[in-house]
């Protein structure tokens, strides 16, 4: 079969499904062999992830046909080698791969059942009835049970106080109906996140029994052959066969690197090379950028450089710590767990001391045990959380785990990636240097160096170079864009800039804008060979860079809708690429990707058809391309081109340079440098003659280090050791041997005239892309430094760059100084000198600062080089003075690595007691490379739109829109969250002081307990439940985003949290339930005073007991059930006024409103709650309550109002006198 036909598709076979689960798709299940099999074998024989050396082994195991070295595949146990070859003579053809004839359905088989499944095991999944199970098993849960527990040993012991019994129940009932929420959400949090891997499965094509069939590519097995095309993930780690069409890929998923990097069937001759750099491998998860290949699977699943990755970042999540909002919520348990069994075990001892044990002793001790627990906080926490999650969602924040909410709110540093995150990813060309002189590009700008070329061989160089550096291309033509509403437009009237592009980042995507504008402004649109519609052989163009019709057309497909279409001349000419086209034209014969520790790539050409062209004839022959960063590009150039001719730079170019370059990375542009080398060993070559091996001139000349000779010196002019090996780098120049030429001579002389070269490297100009914030995101930045959390950009753009955005956005202020800025300032301020010194003269002027300028400093700008040098685990000054800046007027970090970033993280963390700051830290992360540091932080979140799914499985968060303001949403929701907690708890714990203080009257003074055990239980589950429910709905206070982040001293539940809910609120709700008792029974005709010493320890109002007042036992009984009923009323009354204070922690409650509807049903709700419980017959008598009088409903009503005014008094004085001694005492 063809290799470019459609393949049919194909279904798992039993074997594959059965591993694999239901509906073909990976549940991680592994069919592996017993002891000493061949997983153990494949984990040691599979080592390119760990030794280069084995690694160059294994990608050259095929030769002409046959396995070399027994690498792979593995041996089984009995010593048999695998040979696929055997009855399958056809399994690769080496010469075409696409006539190969694959494994065999029975080959697969067995690879299958000793790889597995092609996918990347999960961490191990308990079944769902533990996951259902594990709810029951919180601190907090279990606090409720052993009450539940201890209810019913008080029913067993007594069976005639069956309120016992109904406590126990109803305990048991809350702790399941939460369990079950929780449960639900975290479930359906988990179904999100398996949609978004539903959304990554995808297809394989691969040759099995000599046919190309289409697979689901978690069926792919090692040594299966499988064709790999433009806009395919590579589906597991491959050796090419045979590459097409200058096929290259994007490794950007594992190293960061957005370029494309070319791959070719040739085996290393360099055993050291790392893996991720070997040219013959491509790696599971990398996106092809350009051509096709036919690829051998050499490790799938966990064996791949992903795999590995991926059990890395499930190790270090293993390690995590607990949320810090379970930290909080197992802490509050303690202490009220504490409270509880104290208090429970010191009356337990009285009433044994006084009255002997007893079943009544029991009961007691139950009920303040009881008294102490707030059983409807369980359910409260839960529903917080989960509302809090939803409200994320309209944010576009998915949440994995509901805890993660809090933490975010909890944060207080945020180390952010800048593109696409604070920024649109948006990129535009607006600005150009170019020979000494500052362009505007931009259209809408009134552009200096618009469509039309301004005059000079410089730009027409700086053009090529822009044109050939690069791998961004646009899409095929679309019959339409729009929808809706919205008119359609045709996709041959659309103008570049609206059309969408594939591969490379947004960066190559302005690149290739602002060439094609300008390549089709030449006459005849920049082509030759056709004039209007006709063809016209003599037909030219002015361009500097020409490219012929038959080029143009090549570059230009029918409609997907319309494969029929074809395209006139003129529509070709008009609409084609001429970017595309050019590279196609002038062949690349090598290419150096781009990688972040250069920060620079390289592309070298053929430009030998240009020798005859009639405008600009061109002698040069080869020439290589180099784009990258500004700072570093110009750094290794050592000449220029000034009116037409190549010259040295001078100290003025390199001044003017160094202005040029602040003046545009000032503004937050993204500076590109652009530069040139010829190859006047190559001139040899005759006009059409091919190179048969680019290696042999680009490859082992350009990569391949030479000795130092006798008498050379280096460039800093010290006499080196002949014999060791030169450096490929010199001096921060790229990887191409750059020596005097008279050394460069005895070099071709030595290597036979053709490998060494040229002297030069010519600058050609910069280009300045602007990529502007998200508009919401200086809002969102100015609300942290509001808020006192520290947002600190880390980014791979050079520092002024850096510092410049992070002005624009204010993560650094206005009037923040960085270090660099300083020094520029005193540099400039000596006499002759320039920016282009400040290299040289850096440290000598920091090092000659005086105190005040360094005081002067209050924003930095660090570079990854910097950070390299500091230590990597303690918390050195270097990172301490950093780090500190963050709080000051800015911090950023520039030219950074994913190990830099993961060490940034760690040094925030580091414990006060170790020198660190002891921060909970919120990271945001895209690619494989940035998992680890996405895990160590406290809160890790992954882009949505860029995120890969190992980072989204490390993250707690996922942004569904890649913008950094959702995250100060999520920010604003988390410390919600834990404020409502706050005003929760103390709203719950008020009511334990009126709910224990009968309990202790009755043991300490005697008197007829005045409120039951199960009156205690209408509160906690029946009247408090909603309204502490309520709480969870209460919209922020105003100056919420205006606290500082909430430190480990700052838990959920406080000294001052407890002292005003215990003794100031507290206290006032046990004297009104107290003094409603006393009126009720001297209202009824029993005198208090005749009370004390006469409680139920002398069996008083009780059968046989004693009666007083002239009443009988029956109506003593019914009286001081009306008693302990008004009791629990005045609790339900004055806990109006708890609620209402409880809605604010500072604010007034007339600033806060009263905008709760949940709220406002909580009030209308215990009401409602109290007058059924108090009016309906036949519940009065479940829970022993007696119909009380309206009136008996009034005393507690002045408590009430002192709760309300008390309250709005002390936040009064809290806000008027801010730091004070009641601020600092009762702000809870």
């Amino acid at each position: 079969m063809p290799h470019d036909a459609e393949p049919p598709k194909k279904q798992p076979s039993e074997l594959e499904r059965n591993a694999l689960g239901k509906g073909g798709h990976a549940e991680g299940k592994r069919l592996v062999p017993k002891t000493g099999g061949v997983r153990a074998q494949l984990t040691d024989d599979v080592k390119y992830l760990q030794s280069n050396q084995e690694m160059a082994e294994l990608h050259n195991f095929v030769v002409d046909g046959k396995y070399a070295g027994d690498v792979f595949p593995p041996k089984q146990n009995h010593g048999e080698e695998i040979n696929f070859q055997d009855g399958n003579p056809n399994y690769i053809n080496v010469a075409d791969p696409s006539q190969s004839s694959g494994l065999t359905e029975a080959q697969r088989d067995k690879m299958f059942t000793l790889y597995g499944a092609n996918t990347l095991t999960p961490p191990k999944q308990d079944p769902e009835w533990l996951k259902f199970l594990r709810q029951f098993t919180g601190f907090f849960s279990l606090l409720l049970l052993a009450g539940g527990l201890l209810c019913m040993i008080a029913f067993a012991v007594d069976p005639a106080g069956r309120e016992n019994l109904f406590l126990g129940i109803v305990l048991f009932i809350v702790v399941t109906i939460t369990s079950v929420f929780t449960y639900q959400q975290e479930a359906a949090s988990a179904k999100m996140m398996e949609k978004f891997k539903a959304l990554g499965e995808c297809k394989s094509r691969v040759l099995i029994d000599g046919s190309l069939q289409e697979i689901d590519s978690n069926c792919l097995v090692p040594g299966d052959i499988i064709n790999i095309k433009l806009g395919d993930k590579i589906p597991c780690d491959c050796r090419v066969l045979q590459s097409l069409g200058d096929f290259a890929v994007v490794e950007a998923s594992l190293t960061g690197e957005p370029n494309a990097i070319k791959k070719v069937n040739k085996v290393s001759e360099n055993p050291d090379e790392p893996a991720l750099r070997q040219k013959n491998i491509v790696m599971n998860g990398t996106e092809i950028n350009v051509g096709e290949a036919w690829c051998m699977a050499v490790a799938t699943g966990d064996q791949s450089v992903m795999g590995r990755n991926y059990r890395m970042m499930l190790q270090a999540k293993e390690m995590k710590e607990d949320s810090p909002i379970r930290k909080e919520i197992d802490r509050f348990v303690e202490i009220v767990s504490a409270i509880a069994i104290f208090l429970g075990v010191l009356f337990f001892i009285i009433l044994c001391a006084t009255l002997g044990l007893s079943v009544n002793a029991i009961v007691f001790t139950i009920g303040i045990i009881v008294a102490n627990v707030p059983e409807g906080l369980l359910a409260t926490v839960t529903v917080s959380l989960a509302l809090t999650a939803a409200r994320m969602k309209d944010v576009m924040v998915l949440v994995k785990n509901l805890e993660a909410v809090e933490t975010l709110g909890s944060t207080s540093v945020i180390c952010s990636d800048k593109t696409g995150t604070l920024t649109m990813n948006k990129m535009t060309a607006v600005k150009a240097y170019v020979e000494g002189k500052l362009l505007k590009t931009h259209p809408m700008e009134g552009a200096d160096w618009g469509q039309e070329m301004p005059e000079g061989v410089i730009y027409q160089e700086l053009l090529k170079c822009a044109t050939f550096c690069g791998s961004a291309r646009f899409k095929a033509p679309e019959d339409q864009r729009g929808g809706g509403g919205v008119v359609a437009m045709p996709w041959e009237k659309m103008p570049w800039a609206e059309r969408e592009h594939v591969e490379g980042d947004a960066s190559e995507r302005a690149i290739l804008i602002f060439n094609e504008q300008r390549l089709a402004a030449f006459s005849n649109n920049g082509v030759t060979g056709v004039k209007g519609d006709e063809r016209d052989p003599s037909a030219t163009t002015d361009s500097f860079l020409p490219v012929d019709i038959d080029t143009m057309q090549k570059c230009l497909h029918p409609k997907k809708n319309h494969p029929d279409k074809v395209w006139s001349l003129s529509e070709v000419r008009e609409h084609s690429s001429r970017v595309a086209a050019a590279r196609m034209a002038y062949k690349t014969v090598h290419k150096l990707p781009f990688n972040s520790k250069n920060k620079w790539m390289a592309v070298t050409t053929d430009m030998r058809r240009l020798a005859h062209d009639e405008n600009h004839p061109s002698e040069e022959k080869f020439v290589t391309w180099i784009k990258g960063g500004s700072d570093v590009v110009f750094d290794f150039c050592t000449h220029t081109i000034t009116n037409g001719q190549v010259e040295e730079l001078s100290h003025a170019d390199k001044a003017g340079f160094a202005e040029a370059n602040a003046e545009l990375a000032s503004h937050g542009l993204r500076v590109f440098a652009f530069a040139k080398v010829t190859y006047e060993s190559l001139d040899h070559l005759k006009e059409g003659e091919e190179i048969n091996d680019v290696d042999s001139f680009f490859g082992e000349s350009m990569f391949k280090p030479d000795d130092w000779q006798a008498g050379e010196l280096n460039e800093e002019g010290k006499a080196m050791e002949p014999g060791k090996p030169k450096p490929i780098t010199v001096m921060g120049r790229p990887q191409i041997p750059i020596v005097r030429p008279d050394i460069a001579a005895q070099r071709i002389e030595k290597n036979g005239g053709s490998a060494y070269f040229v002297p030069k490297i010519v600058f050609l100009g910069l280009l300045a892309l602007q990529d502007p914030p998200r508009p919401a995101v200086p809002h969102a930045v100015a609300i942290c430094r509001q808020a006192s959390i520290g947002v600190v950009m880390v980014t791979g753009d050079q520092p002024q760059t850096a510092a410049a955005i992070a002005r624009d956005i204010g993560i650094i202020t206005k009037a923040g100084k960085t270090e660099d800025d300083v020094i520029t300032q005193k540099l400039l301020s000596e006499p002759g000198m320039t920016r282009a010194d400040f290299k040289d003269n850096r440290e000598r002027i920091l090092n000659s600062l005086k105190a005040e300028e360094k005081e002067s400093i209050t924003a930095m700008a660090v570079e990854g080089t910097r950070i390299a040098t500091w230590n990597p685990k303690a918390m050195d000054g270097n990172w301490k003075r950093a780090l500190d800046f963050t709080w000051k007027q800015g911090l950023v970090f520039a030219r950074t690595s994913p190990t830099q970033k993961l060490l940034i993280v760690q040094h925030f963390k580091i414990k006060e007691v170790d020198g660190g700051p002891e921060k909970i830290v919120a990271v945001t992360g895209d690619g494989v490379n940035d998992a680890q540091a996405v895990t160590a932080a406290d809160i890790g979140i992954c882009m949505g739109i860029a995120g890969m799914d190992v980072t989204k499985e490390a993250a707690d968060m996922i942004l569904m829109n890649d913008n950094f303001a959702s995250i100060v949403d999520g920010v604003l929701e988390g410390r919600l969250v834990f404020d409502n907690l706050k005003k929760s708890i103390a709203y719950t714990l008020s009511s334990n002081i009126p709910e224990i203080a009968p309990f202790i009257v009755f043991i300490l003074v005697g008197v007829p307990l005045p409120l039951s055990t199960v009156l205690i239980l209408c509160i906690d589950l029946g009247t408090d439940m909603v309204p502490a429910i309520s709480l969870a709905y209460e919209t922020k206070e105003k100056d919420i985003m205006k606290r500082a982040p909430r430190t480990k001293h700052d838990n959920l539940v406080t000294e001052r949290l407890i002292s005003f809910s215990y003794f100031q609120i507290g206290v006032v709700q046990a004297l009104a339930g107290f003094y409603v008792y006393i009126v009720v029974l001297y209202t009824e005709g029993i005198p208090p005073y005749k009370l004390p010493w006469h409680g139920q320890q002398g069996n008083y109002f009780t059968p046989g007991g004693f009666a007083l007042g002239g009443f009988s036992i029956s109506e003593c009984l019914t009286i001081l059930a009306k008693a302990q009923t008004a009791f629990w009323v005045s609790i339900v009354i004055v806990q109006w006024g708890d609620l209402l204070i409880c809605k604010t922690r500072r604010l007034s409650l007339f600033e806060q409103g009263m905008k709760n509807d949940q709220l406002n049903f909580g009030l209308f709700f215990e009401t409602a709650l109290a007058v059924v419980l108090v009016y309906i017959p036949g519940i009065r008598t479940v829970f022993g309550i007696e119909k009380l009088r309206f009136i008996y409903w009034l005393p507690a009503m002045p408590f009430t109002l002192f709760i309300i005014l008390y309250d709005e008094l002390r936040k009064w004085l809290i806000r008027n006198y801010p730091g004070g001694w009641l601020d600092r005492k009762s702000y809870w």
